[in-house]
C-alpha cells in the first residue's frame, strides 16, 4: 500500500478565472476532459469546472426547476441562450467547492475526500496550491482494485 498520489496523479487542464466560457468549453473538447481546474491571478486553485457547471451556466438565473424544460423547448431557445453565456468570466459560474490533495498525500486520503465530497477527481496541487494534477475516476479504480487485493 506504498503508492502516493504523485504515482496516479494525471496531468489537469488548466484555466483561468477571467477565461469565459467558449474557451472553458474548448478547453474540454479539445483537451478530452470533463474537469478544468481554475486558477486566480497568482496561478493559485480557485475552483474547477464541470461540464454541469458549463450547463448550469446557461440556465437563466430567473428560472427555477420546471420553467427550465419549458424554457428550452427549441433548438433557438437554447442557442440564444448558449450565446448569452458564451462570454461569461469562468469566475462567474465555476465551483468554489473543491478539496484539493498534495502529490505527497497517501492513498487512504484520496479515498476519504471521494467518498466524503462524492467526487469523481479531486484537484491535486503543488505546496503553493497550484494545480499540477488531477486525480480521475480511473485514478479511484486503480486505487479501489489494490485495496481490493489486499483484502
Amino acid at each position: 500500500m506504498y503508492m502516493k498520489v504523485k504515482d496516479i496523479v494525471k496531468p489537469a487542464v488548466v484555466i483561468s478565472e477571467t477565461d469565459t466560457f467558449s474557451m472553458a468549453l474548448e478547453a474540454m473538447t479539445t483537451q478530452h476532459t470533463n474537469t478544468l481546474l481554475v486558477t486566480d491571478e497568482n496561478g493559485e486553485l480557485s475552483g474547477e469546472v464541470t461540464v454541469v457547471d458549463l450547463l448550469d451556466a446557461i440556465i437563466p438565473n430567473t428560472l427555477d426547476g420546471g420553467e427550465v424544460m419549458e424554457h428550452f423547448n427549441s433548438d433557438e431557445s437554447f442557442i440564444a441562450s448558449i450565446d448569452v453565456a458564451r462570454d461569461l468570466p469562468v469566475e462567474d459560474f465555476m465551483s468554489r467547492d473543491f478539496s484539493a490533495l498534495t502529490l505527497n498525500d497517501d492513498l487512504l486520503p484520496i479515498v476519504a475526500t471521494a467518498i466524503a465530497h462524492q467526487r469523481a477527481r479531486i484537484p491535486v496541487v503543488d505546496n503553493d496550491n497550484r494545480p499540477v494534477g488531477i486525480i480521475s475516476r480511473q485514478g479511484l479504480k486503480q486505487i479501489l482494485a489494490k485495496f481490493l487485493k489486499a483484502a
